[in-house]
């Protein structure tokens, strides 16, 4: 049997630790990439079912709302966030009181019911999920839905 060079031997060995080390990873990233996914599916499942917790009808009742103004019809780039349709005189309107944000009562309404969160920004509605006997706050006044939505008198 004819001798092999030992620089032969080093190279075929080098070869054969760098396959198996190539192999494990490549099985280090499969398996961390299926951790990962299981994880991540685990998360949006809680966010979709936290989601899904909609407002009851009596807290839809204890939101702010109130008869769009003439005078704010007037005013441009006032719309529903939820419709795209601009408001106008006499439109039931609502504005969630945690960020402000303006609706049509029945377009937020049927969103609120499925979410508590607002539409536009993810923010909590306020009054929301608070303890039994817990302080709430009021209810903002017709005239401070009236100045959100830019048509209060003066």
């Amino acid at each position: 049997m004819a001798r092999v060079p030992v620089a032969v031997l080093f190279l075929i060995t080098g070869v054969m630790l760098m396959l198996v080390l190539h192999i494990l990873v490549i099985a280090w990233a499969i398996r961390r990439g299926h951790a990962l996914r299981r994880s991540t599916s685990s998360s949006q499942d809680e966010e979709e079912h936290a989601e899904a917790a909609g407002l009851t009808a009596d807290e839809l009742g204890e939101l702010p709302c109130q008869d769009f103004k003439a005078a704010a019809a007037a005013t441009p780039g006032r719309e529903c966030a939820v419709c795209l349709e601009a408001f106008l005189a006499g439109d039931r309107c609502r504005v969630l009181p945690g960020c402000g944000h303006a609706f049509h009562a029945p377009c937020v309404d049927s969103w609120l019911r499925k979410s508590r969160q607002c539409p536009v920004c993810r923010a909590e509605v306020a009054g929301c999920g608070k303890p039994a006997g817990a302080v709430v706050d009021e209810p903002a006044s017709s005239e401070s839905v009236a100045e959100i939505l830019g048509g209060a008198d003066r």
